[in-house]
């Protein structure tokens, strides 16, 4: 009678073993797995491993408890049984021994195949989830080597059925969120002191701030503080000083006419005694444009492959409707809107 009882403890053992792996699998992250695999180690390497092939994975894990129970079954229940039987000898009718040690039995099978083989490793998977994928990687691959051309049928015949359905399998899992349900996760870590007021205000202006328009970010027509083509190196020292802005728009006709911009550090290269002379051309820089329409996400770039801080933004017809810096950049970034809220306009200029 020891001999079953061992083979059931061993196979409640070898059913939990393939339940922590369907769980850790799937609770492990896998951006650590990725670090660890990294850095190195046979277990990082075959957990990541087993992370790329998700569903196969999935289906030893399956055959594996699937075997273990239907053994369990088939030697536990008849042992348990036995021994009730044998302990309730002659305190029962019996005929009626059979079936409460049956009944016993089984209850007492199930209860423990429940408890033993199944919450505690699941939970347990769950709780410790990394390192249980680690511990759990290298004995689950041999188990696929000895049984690998029966997981692959199991896997393909569960890939044809979930086709049959209208579902495409995937190998991997893909875990994403929203930007909202992003900005939400990080307002609760806020709430709850684990972010501090600084980190979250970055971490939700980066999260919105690829898709916001710069028409949203920049400094309106009416705010734009800009110079005549014919005005002096003086009258250009004299607004750089009184605005604080060391770049100024030129403008020819009127700002749907600007010509380009000026550095205020360019300046000091012009000689004393031409400070009251027009500026000269070739102090005058070309200026980006960026449509009022596009995002953030494709000004940036833009500014970065012409090694331009400064913008002109027009409107459908190229009228000027404003003008964009990077510091304007850097402040939707420090200084975000909450996302799905209307748009306003930006608190500073270049």
């Amino acid at each position: 009678m020891i001999v079953p009882l061992v083979v059931s403890a061993a196979l409640l053992f070898v059913n939990g073993f393939f339940v922590a792996v369907e769980f850790a699998l799937i609770a492990a992250r896998r951006s650590r797995i990725e670090q660890l695999s990294v850095e190195g180690g046979a277990r990082a390497h075959a957990a990541m491993q087993a992370l790329r092939e998700l569903s196969f994975m999935l289906a030893a894990a399956q055959l594996g408890v699937t075997g273990a129970s239907l053994g369990l079954g088939y030697v536990a229940e008849p042992a348990v049984s036995k021994i009730l039987e044998t302990a309730l000898h002659g305190a029962i009718p019996e005929s009626a021994l059979h079936t409460v040690g049956f009944v016993g039995g089984l209850a007492i099978v199930v209860f423990f195949h429940m408890v033993v083989g199944e919450m505690v490793p699941k939970n347990i998977a769950i709780a410790e989830a990394e390192q249980s994928a680690l511990w759990l990687a290298l004995p689950m691959r041999a188990f696929i080597v000895v049984f690998r051309p029966l997981v692959t049928l199991l896997n393909v015949a569960g890939n044809a059925g979930l086709r049959l359905l209208g579902v495409e399998p995937r190998d991997e899992l893909i875990a994403a969120h929203t930007n909202v349900e992003i900005a939400a996760m990080l307002a609760t870590s806020r709430n709850e002191g684990i972010l501090e007021e600084v980190e979250h205000a970055l971490m939700s202006g980066a999260l919105g701030f690829p898709d916001r328009l710069v028409s949203e970010v920049m400094v309106p027509r009416d705010r734009i503080v800009a110079l005549r083509a014919d005005a002096t190196v003086a009258e250009v020292e004299r607004l750089a000083v009184t605005s604080g802005h060391t770049r100024l728009p030129v403008y020819g006709r009127d700002l749907d006419e600007i010509l380009g911009f000026i550095h205020s550090k360019d300046l000091l290269a012009v000689a004393p005694d031409a400070r009251h002379r027009p500026l000269p051309d070739s102090a005058v820089r070309r200026m980006l444009i960026a449509p009022g329409e596009h995002t953030l996400r494709e000004l940036l770039p833009a500014m970065r492959r012409a090694h331009r801080h400064f913008a002109l933004v027009t409107n459908d017809a190229g009228e000027t409707i404003g003008i964009v810096t990077l510091e304007d950049l850097l402040e939707a970034l420090i200084a975000p809107r909450d996302l799905g809220a209307a748009p306003e306009p930006p608190a500073s200029s270049n």
